[in-house]
């Protein structure tokens, strides 16, 4: 059954219906069916509601989305996980952009100048009544695709956790979208129902234009963590420079009609790895070596595959490995989503992956060595940015380096061979409940209480020791730096509000 295609228009004179026409025309171009073979499209108008006041006396409509279990969330996301990242590998990588602090604070502020604008956000009625005047033109059962441009990628935002429980999201396309600006959000409860993944929606791409100041010149993933970011080169806000583009197009047809090369396959439930803690470590080292090879200069290449052969034959004797290809590829890693590959992932990148055999690996080749693992297990590669930059931040809090201090350089980890014993394992910690926050995943009350533990061990061995003990010495100098890490671990959890309640 082919979806309906459900398009939600901004401010101005974009509500007839152009848009098909533009949209019919490139999806024709790229070999999908048009718009008008036996697709039902429906474009809600609500401009007058946006720009008058009205005597129209509605309730805000209420959330619909049903409250899930653990387990239940938990499949939730694997699904949305591998179609997001599918529908990555088909349609460009993920680019969420750099905040840009006077287009954030100028872009909400011009918004609010406009009337329409201003309403929607500020005005609880006309908010209510244009969400009801949406429903009323939705079908009430059956699949549907919601495009929506600039102000309607708000409204979509807002209708997606009030829809009837018969509908079906098969895709969400928002293009030149304001959505993730602090500024639009004001009174609004779009942002922590939407920082997790909806039952009812398969993914959720947005699109944002390069030279389009209405997005902030960013994406919208930093607020909705789920969301597959692409930028379109040179877009400009209009209506017509998205819904012509070659990469909306290929987003719509593979909602309504499917892939042009093969479908879209995702299994309803989360598979359960068949695999324990140690092959799946072993895997994943193996798997990030032989990336870290492509990765370096040609000159260390020989003797790093030199010591990654010799690794690989001692861990598939080891743990009886029965894939040791390069990389290797177990279909059971496949099954792994965000949340249970997050401490593997962030081991293995701490790690010498040909350990006991000294490897001098640069920060540029782990980058994109972890870039590599993460797409291969099939996750979305925005997550090996999310992994990459929460290590850097939890490396410089807890382990900063006199050039982090001065801040001579670029943030980046700090090489694992420069860290003692405790500090590698407090950053990785600390890194995943960064990555848990950043990714709407559920936090980890353990974390706080183990480094707490840990501090008040090693305070006490300081205590123990000092009194007899050369202050210079090395036991005492590692006690105080190990010490220091701990407490610098639970200040950054205290400082970005992730200590328990």
């Amino acid at each position: 059954m082919t979806p309906t295609l459900i398009y939600l228009h901004g401010i101005g004179a974009e509500h007839d219906d152009a848009w098909r026409d533009l949209m019919s025309a490139a999806l024709l171009e790229l070999g999908y069916p048009g718009l008008f073979d036996g697709v039902e499209c429906c474009a809600p108008k609500y401009p007058n509601t946006l720009r008058y006041p009205s005597d129209e006396r509605h309730d805000l409509p209420p959330q619909t989305s049903p409250r899930l279990s653990g387990r239940e969330r938990d499949e939730l996301r694997w699904r949305v996980e591998r179609a997001t990242a599918d529908l990555e590998r088909a349609l460009g990588v993920h680019t969420a952009g750099w905040r840009m602090p006077l287009v954030a604070e100028t872009v909400p502020a011009v918004m609010k100048v406009i009337p329409q604008a201003r309403r929607y956000l500020e005005d609880e009625a006309t908010r209510a009544n244009t969400l009801h005047r949406v429903l009323a033109a939705l079908p009430e059962t059956g699949p549907i695709v919601l495009l929506a441009h600039s102000l309607g990628s708000v409204i979509a935002a807002d209708l997606l956790t009030r829809l009837p429980a018969g509908i079906e999201v098969s895709g969400v396309i928002t293009v030149g979208s304001p959505a993730g600006l602090l500024g639009v959000r004001t009174g609004s409860d779009r942002l922590e129902v939407l920082r997790e993944p909806l039952p009812q929606v398969s993914w959720w791409l947005n699109v944002w234009g390069g030279a389009d100041p209405v997005t902030g010149l960013r994406g919208i993933s930093h607020r909705f963590p789920w969301v597959l970011d692409i930028v379109l080169p040179g877009g400009r806000h209009p209506m017509e420079n998205y819904l012509g583009s070659a990469l909306v197009a290929g987003a719509v047809g593979r909602a309504l009609f499917g892939s042009l090369g093969r479908q879209l396959s995702v299994p309803a439930s989360l598979p359960e790895p068949e695999i324990d803690d140690a092959e799946l470590h072993a895997y994943l080292v193996l798997a990030y070596a032989h990336f870290v090879a492509e990765h370096l200069p040609s000159a260390q290449q020989p003797r790093f595959r030199g010591a990654l052969q010799a690794v690989r034959g001692e861990l598939t004797e080891r743990f009886g490995l029965t894939d040791a290809g390069e990389p290797p590829d177990p279909a059971r890693l496949r099954t792994l989503s965000k949340s249970t590959a997050l401490m593997p992932l962030l081991g293995v990148a701490m790690t010498n992956p040909v350990a006991p055999y000294d490897a001098a690996i640069g920060a540029a080749s782990r980058k994109a060595a972890l870039h590599d693992l993460v797409v291969w297990i099939g996750l979305p590669s925005g997550y090996a940015r999310v992994l990459h930059r929460v290590l850097a931040q939890a490396s410089v809090a807890i382990a900063p380096t006199w050039a982090d201090r001065l801040w001579l350089r670029p943030r980046r980890p700090r090489p694992p061979h420069r860290l003692d014993d405790v500090e590698p394992t407090a950053i990785r910690l600390v890194a995943a409940e960064l990555a848990r926050h950043r990714e709407g995943l559920d936090s980890d009350p353990r974390v706080h209480a183990a480094l707490a533990h840990a501090e008040s061990e090693i305070l006490r061995d300081r205590a123990r020791l000092a009194p007899y003990s050369e202050p210079r010495g090395p036991t005492m100098r590692l006690l105080n730096r190990q010490a220091r890490a701990l407490s610098r671990a639970i200040h950054t959890l205290d400082r970005t509000g992730l200590t328990p309640t």
